[in-house]
């Protein structure tokens, strides 16, 4: 956090640094690292924090192909763990029409913007707008400092039956939060009259094909002998155990009390025996090889 703020770390850090941190960078190879930065995907904040505490921080550099990679920097003393940077000299980021709490599309422009698509017009107005501003298909906001926070995808909106927009990903990150047994949950709620939600647990995958098994990590066997008092070893054992349920609506109930809206709140779930993988299986892949959801493909596949 001192860092963050460009202030001085205390001085315990010293003494953890010289005994601890410094032969730990060293045993995974990184004692010359001065610069841990990450992108293509979301990472879990639970991850981010982890490596913080061992002095790694973890840079989110935000761009795409078409901005040739980040529009984003963060420096070493003005950083923030918790957005992705600010925009990077050059680069002018803007957001589209912002709603009350100022999310809204995030356009960029610059230098480092491509002219085009070759030979595809149409795509390149579709992409860039008159002004030169690249239309990223990302939400976010920028708060007074100017640090950019990506919030989801405009393709991951679901609108209700009632016409409420509804982000997916600020809920579901807001869940594994609170049950941090969960790998993967995805929100269910196109022209549906409420939100449902499907959840995996953490799993072992098998190491001859990579695919996910049913043997519970030891991480999600430790939450639930903690806070469900239950010695479990698969997921299957999980799907009709009322603590479980039980326990995992309390952790939805948590979750909704930070939804922005009621129309957000999540009314039913289900547990799934299996996680997402991107490899493919019966109805398809959940995830891409970036590890991304694939909504329309697990909706699809989780029908029933």
């Amino acid at each position: 956090m001192a860092q963050q703020r460009g202030q001085p770390p205390p001085w315990t850090f010293a003494i953890a640094n010289n005994l601890l941190l410094s032969k730990i960078k060293k045993a995974i190879g990184l004692e010359n690292c001065f610069l841990f930065a990450y992108g293509a995907a979301p990472m879990k904040q639970s991850t981010i924090d982890f490596f913080a505490a061992l002095d790694m921080p973890l840079f989110n550099f935000y761009g795409l192909s078409e901005t040739t990679g980040t529009a984003t920097i963060h420096h070493m003393f003005n950083f923030s763990l918790l957005h992705a940077g600010m925009k990077t000299t050059g680069s002018q980021i803007m957001i589209h029409e912002p709603d009350e709490n100022g999310e809204g599309e995030i356009l960029i422009s610059g230098r480092h913007v491509m002219m085009g698509y070759k030979d595809n017009e149409k795509a390149t107005r579709e992409s860039v707008d008159e002004n030169g501003f690249l239309k990223t298909g990302d939400l976010g906001l920028i708060d007074k400092e100017g640090q950019v926070k990506i919030t989801g995808r405009i393709k991951e909106l679901i609108i209700t039956a009632g016409g409420e927009n509804i982000a997916p990903v600020p809920i579901e990150d807001n869940f594994k939060n609170i049950c941090t047994c969960c790998s993967n949950i995805m929100l269910v709620g196109e022209n549906r009259r409420f939100v449902s939600a499907i959840i995996t647990f953490k799993v072992e995958l098998d190491p001859k094909n990579g695919r996910p098994t049913d043997t519970l990590e030891e991480e999600a066997r430790n939450y639930f002998k903690e806070h469900v008092g239950l010695e479990v070893k698969t997921s299957q054992e999980l799907l009709k155990n009322k603590l479980v349920i039980d326990h995992v609506q309390k952790c939805v109930d948590e979750a909704n009390k930070k939804a922005v809206s009621r129309a957000a709140y999540i009314k039913k779930f289900t547990l799934l025996p299996y996680d997402f993988s991107f490899i493919g299986g019966m109805g398809g892949s959940e995830l891409t090889p970036t590890m991304k959801l694939k909504r329309k493909v697990t909706e699809q596949k989780y029908a029933q």
